[in-house]
């Protein structure tokens, strides 16, 4: 999983801040550890090893007693479901792509709301929201920018150089991304005279 730490938000806020540079819009960046629980994905992985500890415990040559399978198959349940749960990289292989989709996809508008994009005196926010257990970025724009900016535009972002270019992997990858949201903004929504910086340039990181 990408590394979060202090480094990561210097670059992303400085990215920020030059990509404001010369346009009307605001943007601010979320950053998710996940955007879903996925509990019922960790019952399932726990179920299936506890039905395997079942399983040799019926059918392996040796007898175990009774308590001992009465024990160890509820004991093997939860501590599998916990490791899973503990395991983005486990969740996300297994989790529907479908199912990241919609969770990233309403986690994201849940942003948008609680810091505020829409508050803006223009309705220039923009949301880039970056979940890391699914690898995947969400833009959210204000009714400002959505009038401005063609929606077939932010395909135009590219954030891996290899790779899936809708993912990215690194700090570097979510600079660049970031950079070329910029440009787009730029293009379209150029500053118009003198332009506050409504929101802070610095990321919102979500454990």
């Amino acid at each position: 999983m990408m590394r979060i730490d202090r480094s990561f938000s210097e670059a992303v806020e400085r990215a920020v801040h030059a990509a404001e540079s010369g346009t009307a819009a605001e943007l601010i960046v979320v950053v998710a550890a996940r955007s879903g629980s996925y509990l019922d994905i960790a019952g399932a992985a726990g179920a299936a090893v506890a039905m395997v500890v079942l399983l040799v415990a019926l059918f392996a040559p040796q007898e175990f007693h009774p308590v001992t399978v009465a024990i160890e198959t509820p004991v093997a349940f939860v501590l599998a479901a916990w490791v899973a749960h503990r395991s983005p990289g486990f969740l996300g292989a297994i989790a529907p792509g479908a199912r990241s989709r919609k969770q990233v996809e309403r986690a994201a508008t849940e942003h948008f709301v609680a810091e505020a994009v829409h508050g803006t005196r223009g309705r220039t926010g923009l949301l880039v929201y970056l979940s890391l257990l699914e690898k995947r970025v969400t833009l959210l724009p204000d009714f400002g920018v959505e009038g401005c900016v063609p929606a077939a535009a932010w395909a135009e972002v590219r954030w891996s150089a290899t790779g899936d270019p809708s993912r990215p992997r690194n700090r570097d990858d979510v600079v660049r991304g970031i950079e070329q949201i910029g440009a787009i903004l730029r293009a379209h929504m150029p500053c118009q005279g003198t332009d506050l910086n409504e929101l802070s340039d610095a990321p919102r990181i979500v454990r």
